[in-house]
């Protein structure tokens, strides 16, 4: 276990960090659909209620059977648009929740291995402090020997 492994998964951790970015990027974008498609709803649902509101308002001057068709027509359209819309968000709040579960996942994982890199740092710090203080000990062990040596020839 050296320095390499740390480096190896470190990229990995990176990977994986760059992943659940990526996935709460598509979150967010996933989010802001969600408020466009309510926020279209909500206009359909504004102009069909003004719509309804006219047309079952009597109006001074007699109105062609023709023109009750259009209104007529003009709110069974309102009423199909706000039923796609209402499947369209539908989906997109699937997406949200299963994007939600893999950035949880995403989460999780980039969390596991920082912690495993963590480890993996630590072990190779103590490797290479254990290193220096044997080669320390080495150092003055022959030092120590070299001063006896000395010190017996000239006694």
């Amino acid at each position: 276990m050296g320095k390499k492994e740390v480096v190896r998964f470190k990229r990995v951790l990176h990977v994986r960090t760059v992943e659940r970015d990526i996935t709460r990027s598509e979150l967010a974008e996933q989010v802001a659909e969600e408020g466009a498609i309510l926020g279209r709803i909500n206009d359909t649902e504004n102009m069909r209620d003004d719509a309804v509101a006219s047309f079952c308002v009597p109006s001074g001057g007699a109105v062609s059977p023709q023109e009750l068709w259009f209104a007529r027509q003009s709110i069974d359209m309102m009423e199909r648009k706000l039923a796609d819309d209402r499947q369209e968000l539908e989906v997109c709040r699937d997406k949200i929740e299963e994007t939600k579960a893999e950035l949880l996942t995403r989460h999780q994982n980039v969390q596991l291995m920082s912690r495993y890199v963590g480890r993996l740092v630590e072990k190779a710090d103590k490797a290479s402090l254990d290193a220096e203080q044997k080669n320390l000990d080495d150092i003055a062990s022959m030092r120590f020997k070299r001063d006896a040596r000395q010190g017996g020839a000239s006694a």
